[in-house]
């Protein structure tokens, strides 16, 4: 089996380069691995490093809170 190890599940460019790489390895008869170090929550202030989170939806405001954090656009109907 192939294994590929990142450092830093959380950086985007990094899950991508290190899916690249291994899609060089898929076909050839072999499995393959991917690992990556991550935290929970990340991005999010109220729920990094907290395995409370694990499960359980944040309501509305939290998860306005957690969508400007991300730097993303709530959906229109979540």
């Amino acid at each position: 089996m192939d294994c590929f190890r990142g450092k830093n599940g959380n950086d985007l460019e990094a899950v991508i380069a290190i899916l690249e790489k291994a899609k060089t390895e898929t076909g050839k008869g072999k499995p393959v691995a991917i690992l990556l170090h991550t935290e929970m929550g990340y991005g999010v202030d109220y729920m990094m490093g907290s395995h409370a989170w694990h499960g359980k939806a944040p309501n509305d405001e939290q998860l306005d809170t957690a969508f400007k954090q991300l730097y993303l656009e709530a959906p229109a109907d979540y």
